[in-house]
């Protein structure tokens, strides 16, 4: 009898373990290809060759360096080793973000583009300043480059190929912005595929495509053998405030797709992102996704197609499932009216009353806000604990494994103690309405607001509505609902749940670090629905024993991850030492940015570090801690004015600017970046940067306190030209010039440099010197 009850129960149990299993095994990265490869087939050992010979010298290539040049060389040398005729692209360009700077792009064609509409590959081989950047993007650079190779011994695709190596991209997408801007080839160009990294290894996914996405991803469905993506993702990343190179190909209309893959997060940016690091396997499948890509659309009959929105997702990485937006919504209130008709015929057959039906639905909902809280306690009580990092830094922690378990046993926990308190008043029918009408209901919301978000949700309600469609077909023709109705009614939509949620839920840390804890337990609460009638039907004793083992395993989660550390040497905090000086006091001092917000004890002893924290500048948004330093004299960035030359007229209504100024920027030490910030009160919005033709008008960043800042990544040897009106005269501007590494003369840097732990490496811009002055300009100068 027991046995029975809990049957129900053990069925769920191998489902769900079954189900794990496949999607593991269906997610993994392919087998990567040697050398010896078929000439036609995308081959990583290829691509990996190339890779090192591009930056096995670990050395980081920032925009304008001469390590930049060398890569740029390797780079046209290689393309012309297969045939390709190469162009370099250079000039000025201005990003919506207030950064200007010159890249240099690499292009190359494959077929006659003239007059033709065209599809376009594209990477970037620029890198940041602290680090080499094999997987961000040298790995896009050697797997476009061996692309390229294949592209010459296949048959010539319908529409020419461009290949596209942006410079910039890490300065601010600023080498796509060019290429968007001023070529030649810009306007033929219909739609592309750019290759990314968010880390150095784990799946290719497709995460971004064009408006003509319903066209898109049928073609992108029947092309790729290892499809992984989903609209969900989509719909996520375009809330996020994150851009690549495709942000700019998008806004110049072109469709396409975005490729990236965002594991092992803590190598990203960081000396450690080198060849050694990089994945074989990763490579390959990106490799893989971008090569059929890219040739379904260059054989596209036509590329050009009416925007066109649909909810997509794939299915174990072997199909793309593709609906138009406009059955989503019709579906989930299908979903909907099913389950509460189904509910109505139950009712009246007397297996359901109001008020089962009532506690089931509020033991739904509580689950999921119980386990959401839990969670959220538990992640408030590690970072308190030092366990986590704080907010505004890397989320991830190097050893997550025991916190990925605890918060799944969290939701069963949670789930578990719902049916003990409810079981009595919902019973086992009122957790089977409570459960479908939580889905179908949230499914018809996110239809109505977020359509192509609703996958998961709406495949689970049509699952919970056949359900119970089934059972109250049944009760019509007069049969009892037997335990097998009750299995079926929560199986069902349960494990169809699960299967479909589950590949998001793998790459769910990897993306967002530790807030995929209380998301995933909430994702898992909300799927456990379907688990409360199985529990509501069991003994007492199995309720009891699974709700044992879940708070264990909980519990157990929690104190591994207290016990262990927080970084690692393969996973370690940020944590950037830079050396300040201010030409206007002479005085200088050290800044220290950990991740962690907490000075490692030898490093603060060393040079006495202040212990409060304190931002870098005023409105930077991140803080870290001060020393004093010894001064050198290093040359201060020169900001002069021109002339107090007459403004723009201001627009109908507006009030006139107290002036308009010329300014010319130098940065007397060569330091290849600058950046100034002007006062709130100037209201200094944009800037118009000087060029051989006409101005380029950049609208400035707001920084927190309201202060406006213009950056210029590689300053000409004569300086950077550039006007602004501003209503405060005299006007004070704080100027800062930044170069990449410590001074040599000073010993004290390279002690701190010694004692960084090894669990701590620098990041994004590493070790800088920084030289700062105040400017003060007055529009009545010279006149």
């Amino acid at each position: 009898m027991a046995l029975g009850a809990n049957r129900g129960l053990a069925f769920a149990c191998i489902g769900v373990v079954l189900l794990l299993a496949v999607t593991l095994l269906a997610y993994r990265t392919p087998t990567p290809l040697g050398i010896d490869a078929a000439p036609t087939a995308f081959s990583a050992g290829r691509a990996r060759a190339i890779l090192k010979d591009l930056v096995g010298d670990a050395v980081a290539h920032p925009m304008g360096s001469d390590a930049d040049a060398r890569v740029r060389e390797l780079i046209v040398k290689r393309l012309s080793s297969l045939g390709y005729s190469t162009e370099l692209q250079t000039g000025l360009v201005c990003n919506g973000f207030g950064v200007c700077g010159t890249p240099t792009n690499i292009i190359a064609t494959h077929g006659e583009p003239a007059g033709q509409d065209a599809v376009m590959l594209a990477a970037h081989y620029d890198s940041v300043p602290a680090g080499p950047g094999a997987s961000d993007d040298g790995a896009g650079v050697a797997n476009l480059i061996e692309i390229a190779r294949i592209l010459t011994v296949r048959p010539a695709p319908l529409h020419p190929v461009v290949l596209l190596i942006t410079d910039g991209e890490e300065a601010g997408l600023l080498g796509a912005q060019l290429f968007t801007r001023e070529h030649r080839l810009a306007k033929q160009v219909k739609a592309a595929v750019n290759m990314e990294a968010r880390g150095v290894s784990g799946p290719s996914l497709m995460f971004e495509t064009g408006a003509a996405n319903e066209w898109l991803m049928r073609l992108y469905g029947k092309a790729v053998s290892l499809p992984i993506t989903n609209s969900l993702c989509y719909v996520i990343y375009k809330m996020l405030p994150n851009n690549t190179d495709f942000t700019v190909f998008k806004a110049a209309g072109y469709q396409g797709f975005n490729l990236a893959f965002i594991g092992d997060a803590a190598h990203y940016h960081t000396p450690l992102d080198d060849w050694e690091s990089s994945s074989a396997s990763t490579m390959q499948h990106q490799g893989d996704n971008a090569l059929e890509s890219l040739l379904a659309l260059a054989n596209a009959p036509s590329l050009t197609h009416p925007a066109a929105d649909s909810m997509f997702y794939d299915v174990m990485a072997r199909e793309v499932m593709v609906w138009p937006i406009g059955w989503v919504l019709p579906a989930a209130v299908v979903a909907l009216l099913l389950s509460l008709g189904s509910a109505v015929v139950l009712a009246r057959r007397g297996h359901l009353s109001g008020r089962q039906a009532f506690y089931g639905l509020l033991g739904a909902l509580v689950n999921v806000l119980l386990g959401g809280a839990l969670c959220l306690a538990t992640l408030v009580l590690l970072r308190f604990l030092g366990r986590l990092p704080p907010t505004g830094s890397p989320p991830w922690i190097a050893h997550p494994l025991a916190m990925h378990i605890a918060s799944a046993a969290l939701a069963v926990l949670s789930t578990t103690a719902i049916a003990a308190w409810f079981a009595r008043r919902a019973g086992v029918w009122g957790f089977c309405f409570g459960s479908a009408t939580l889905f179908t209901v949230l499914a018809v919301i996110v239809a109505y607001r977020f359509p192509a978000a609703d996958y998961v949700l709406l495949l689970a309600a049509l699952a919970a509505a056949l359900a119970a469609l089934h059972c109250a077909l049944g009760a019509i023709k007069g049969r009892a609902p037997s335990q097998a109705a009750v299995e079926y009614a929560t199986l069902f939509p349960g494990l169809i749940a699960f299967l479909v949620l589950m590949p998001l839920l793998l790459l769910l840390y990897s993306a967002l670090g530790s807030a995929a804890w209380p998301i995933s337990t909430v994702l898992l609460c909300l799927i456990a629905a379907f688990l409360l009638p199985l529990l509501a039907n069991a003994t007492k004793p199995a309720r009891q024993r699974l709700g044992m083992a879940a708070a264990v395993v909980t519990f157990a989660g929690i104190c591994v991850t207290v016990l262990l550390p927080t970084y690692s040497a393969s996973w370690p905090q940020r944590m950037n030492i830079e050396y300040w000086v201010d030409a206007d006091t002479g005085a200088a001092h050290w800044w220290m940015q950990p991740a962690s917000l907490r000075l490692p004890r030898a490093m603060g002893a060393a040079l006495q570090f202040e212990s409060a924290s304190r931002e870098r500048f005023p409105g930077y948004p991140l803080k870290g801690f001060y020393a004093q330093a010894a001064a050198l004299k290093l040359p201060a960035p020169e900001l002069t004015q021109i002339s107090p030359a007459a403004g723009a007229s201001p627009a109908a209504g507006a009030s006139p600017p107290a002036a308009h100024l010329e300014l010319l920027l130098r940065s007397a030490r060569g330091a290849p970046t600058a950046f100034m910030v002007f006062p709130a009160s100037a209201a200094v919005e944009e800037a118009a940067v000087a060029t051989q033709s006409v101005p380029l008008r950049v609208k400035l960043h707001k920084l927190g306190n309201g202060a406006t800042l213009l950056v210029i990544r590689g300053i000409p040897p004569g300086g950077m030209r550039f006007g602004i009106d501003t209503v405060q005269a005299p006007l004070p501007v704080q100027v800062f010039d930044e170069s990449y590494g410590l001074p040599g003369e000073l010993a004290d840097g390279k002690t701190l440099q010694r004692l960084r732990p090894q669990t701590a490496t620098s990041s994004q811009d590493g070790d800088v010197t920084v030289v700062q002055r105040t400017v003060r300009l007055d529009p009545a100068a010279g006149r």
